[in-house]
């Protein structure tokens, strides 16, 4: 499930802001950017990442002193240089621009020296945790204003599921109709010619006949279709998505026997189209946590 949610504290002057952006995932995959001078903080921010539901997670972090902070750092001039020379010679081989050179030095490792004394690690992983903590509030706010509306999608295809099999009903007991006139007309002439058991025959007839029967199918498509909706509608309800997904497919496997047992054109052009709203009931359903 996509989603973005971001945060920010002050200490000591300076602003200290997180940003989320999650994609969907199968599973939790953390990627964390930060300057070389938070990477200690790195464990702490990924252990409060690990609350999140999964997802392909990328989180940014920056820094923005205000001026009275910026009056105790001084800038790393012989490194610069180094690195205005390499990121030229780059340039040029590449055939890059290489306009706004100056943004893209200041934020390379080591380049801005804080001459501060001391540094209150503390009040850093503070600011850091809150402002993270907010971010993840906002991204989880986010993904919840998004799986308002993918709820209200998937119910919208279920109902559809259920229009359909009430639209099977009139091609149903037409079908079975001509599927008895036609046997009976055949049963008729092959009795002309070879002598059988009227008895049997129609026994046989009533057993073809329960073969090419859906309504066991559509019992169980129906019960499916509620429990997906009481699925839906658990509070709290752990990896939702992994299980709404495994009834989406006992779903299809009841729609494919009844294509296989329709026997009539009706039926079928009612089961393609039930197949297309549970292909896209299964992409839905892979964007819910």
């Amino acid at each position: 499930m996509t989603g973005f949610g971001a945060g920010e504290r002050e200490s000591k002057g300076v602003l200290y802001r997180t940003e989320l952006r999650a994609l969907n995932s199968k599973g939790l995959d953390i990627n964390v950017k930060l300057s070389s001078n938070l990477k200690s903080f790195e464990p702490v921010l990924r252990k409060h990442l690990g609350t999140l539901s999964r997802g392909k997670i990328d989180l940014i972090v920056s820094e923005e002193r205000n001026q009275g902070v910026l009056t105790q750092t001084s800038l790393n001039l012989p490194l610069m240089h180094a690195y205005c020379a390499q990121l030229k010679a780059f340039a040029e081989q590449e055939g890059l621009r290489q306009d706004d050179m100056l943004r893209s030095i200041l934020t390379l490792p080591d380049v801005v020296i804080d001459h501060s004394e001391g540094t209150d690690v503390e009040a850093i992983q503070s600011a850091l945790e809150e402002a993270i903590q907010d971010a993840i509030a906002a991204l989880n706010e986010f993904r919840r204003q998004e799986g308002t509306a993918l709820e209200s999608d998937v119910r919208q295809r279920i109902d559809f599921l259920r229009q359909h099999l009430t639209e099977m009903e009139p091609w149903e007991s037409e079908r079975t109709e001509r599927i008895r006139e036609k046997l009976s007309k055949e049963l008729k002439l092959l009795a002309q010619e070879v002598q059988a058991d009227p008895g049997r025959l129609e026994m046989e007839m009533i057993f073809y006949i329960e073969k090419l029967d859906i309504s066991e199918e559509k019992v169980r498509l129906q019960a499916h279709c509620d429990y997906f909706v009481s699925v839906l509608e658990e509070p709290d309800f752990h990896e939702k998505g992994k299980k709404l997904g495994f009834i989406a497919q006992e779903m299809g496997r009841e729609v494919n026997t009844i294509g296989s047992k329709a026997n009539h054109s009706g039926i079928q052009k009612i089961v393609v189209l039930m197949k297309d709203e549970i292909e896209k009931i299964k992409e839905q359903v892979n964007n819910i946590l």
